[in-house]
């Protein structure tokens, strides 16, 4: 089998260009193949290849692209595991995935490590002198040809246990995975050339996908520590970012900010920003359009790959309040209860047909079945309709539905609204139990700073009795001091939910 010098083709001319840019220091396209073949060879000594796994639990840092890259030339399977877990719920991963080896960033290392003990993983190797030392000591040679190593993402747990997705897209061999990753940028719109800045958590499907297909298109990927706000419009400013990718949690904290510090940096090289991850209030949608420009797209998806469904900025504003039409590589139905296709404008269940096969869930074939009708389409229980033109609307996901005396309320309807008042800086709406009309409408609101929650709540239902029919305005409010989200956005609502429930 040929021996592949490179993942990228163009890497030998474009040798010296910045590839990576991080707190930790920069990398070349070149010294990010040579790092990726070390990564891939010393992985083949630890037994790691074809069918073999390991978790990688860091932060964001300068690794993430080489690990990434190693994994593709290694033929194995990355576990991506979120550093908000604890030691025993990354240990559950860990065990699930049948991974024998951990990469731990120094932030979580102690997490890390107790996770290992539980899970019976012996393995462990820490970012920075410790990896450096090991990558070093590991070969520089080129790889065969193969199958591609691919991730192992597991579902954000926002509706019950996080499962293993294994995708149907990711079948292709090394030598085509350049090409694939950028015909992915294709599908989403992503410019061909620029600086890509990665601000949301690398673990997570998005930054995942903003590493792996910003690097296959030539841009050099900046990589943000953390997200703050103001931080993040400075290194749009300073560094002359094109590409970025953001969810609508990040949108509102940009909004929130004073005016004076949102018109204090130049945004003006920016050309795309991918949103996704959870629902966009359309206010904040018309509010970053007109701010930032056009050059907003929305994606919906899932890590099972029921996308890409794209909608640009003049799609929206044509369609206010779609998530887009479907990319050339799947179909979009609507499905009632009992599995009959519904005409535009019905609501029902979200379908995918995908070209090139579903997806599976890692050791979990009834699952799998579960959430498959017999042609082929799958759902991830997401509810909505679609237009006359083929647009999708989103209505909720039918695990968060509230029917309340016969009537169906979408929590994300009202988020929307009350997200839009001065004093909710994030807000969860969900369905408590009601011995008259079987559900009542709850909100738990993070109340923004220097607003007392005494006084809050009757604002808060005066300002959406004006934009709300009354059944949807809810009749108990709480107030927390943080929401239980995933960096990534999306929110854990059965957290808050189940003991209402129980």
């Amino acid at each position: 089998m040929e021996s592949l010098q490179y993942v990228f083709p163009w890497s030998e001319d474009r040798g010296d260009v910045v590839a990576v840019h991080a707190p930790e220091g920069t990398l070349t396209f070149l010294e990010l193949e040579e790092r990726a073949r070390r990564v891939a060879n010393g992985l083949a000594r630890r037994g790691i290849g074809e069918g073999g796994s390991f978790g990688l639990l860091a932060r964001n840092r300068l690794e993430w692209p080489e690990l990434v890259l190693g994994n593709v030339r290694a033929h194995s399977c990355y576990v991506p595991l979120n550093w908000h877990l604890t030691a025993s719920e990354v240990a559950e991963l860990l065990v699930d995935s049948g991974a024998t080896l951990l990469i731990v960033g120094p932030e979580d290392e102690h997490v890390g490590r107790e996770a290992a003990v539980i899970a019976g993983v012996t393995d462990i190797i820490t970012l920075g002198p410790e990896y450096e030392e090991w990558l070093s000591a590991q070969s520089d040679a080129p790889l065969p040809d193969g199958p591609v190593g691919r991730p192992l993402l597991y579902t954000g747990g926002t509706t019950g246990r996080s499962k293993g997705v294994m995708r149907s897209d990711m079948q292709v061999d090394v030598s085509a995975y350049a090409r694939g990753a950028s015909r992915y940028g294709d599908h989403v719109a992503m410019p061909l050339d620029g600086r890509a800045l990665l601000i949301t958590p690398a673990y997570h499907a998005l930054g995942f996908s903003l590493i792996q297909t910003s690097l296959a298109r030539g841009h050099s990927l900046y990589i943000s520590a953390k997200f703050d706000p103001v931080e993040a419009l400075r290194m749009i400013d300073e560094w002359k970012i094109t590409t970025t990718s953001m969810v609508p949690t990040q949108f509102i904290r940009l909004l929130k900010l004073p005016e004076e510090q949102r018109t204090g940096f130049d945004l003006s090289s920016l050309r795309w920003v991918l949103h996704t991850a959870a629902p966009c209030p359309q206010w904040v949608k018309y509010a970053m359009i007109d701010w930032f420009g056009p050059v907003i797209i929305e994606l919906y998806g899932s890590s099972e790959g029921t996308g890409p469904v794209i909608c640009t900025s003049e799609d929206w504003l044509a369609h206010p309040g779609s998530v887009g039409k479907a990319s050339p590589a799947l179909t979009l139905s609507i499905v009632d209860d009992e599995g009959n296709d519904l005409p535009p404008g019905e609501i029902g269940t979200i379908y995918v047909l995908r070209i090139d096969g579903t997806p599976t869930y890692h050791g979990d074939p009834e699952k799998t079945s579960s959430i498959q009708l017999p042609d082929g389409r799958f759902t991830v229980g997401d509810i909505g309709w679609l237009d006359e033109d083929g647009f999708l609307y989103l209505a909720d996901r039918r695990t968060d539905l509230i029917i309340r005396g016969g009537t169906n309320i979408y929590p994300a309807e009202v988020e929307a609204t009350l997200s839009e008042h001065e004093g909710v800086a994030d807000v969860a709406v969900f369905g408590i139990p009601d011995e008259e009309f079987g559900q009542s409408v709850m909100a738990v609101i993070q109340p923004s700073d220097g607003f007392d929650p005494a006084t809050l709540a009757d604002d808060i239902r005066r300002f959406a009795d004006t934009r709300l029919a009354r059944f949807k305005v809810p009749s108990t409010i709480e107030f927390c001091d943080e929401l239980p989200r995933e960096a990534s956005g999306k929110l854990k609502k059965r957290l808050l939910r189940d003991p209402y429930w129980e």
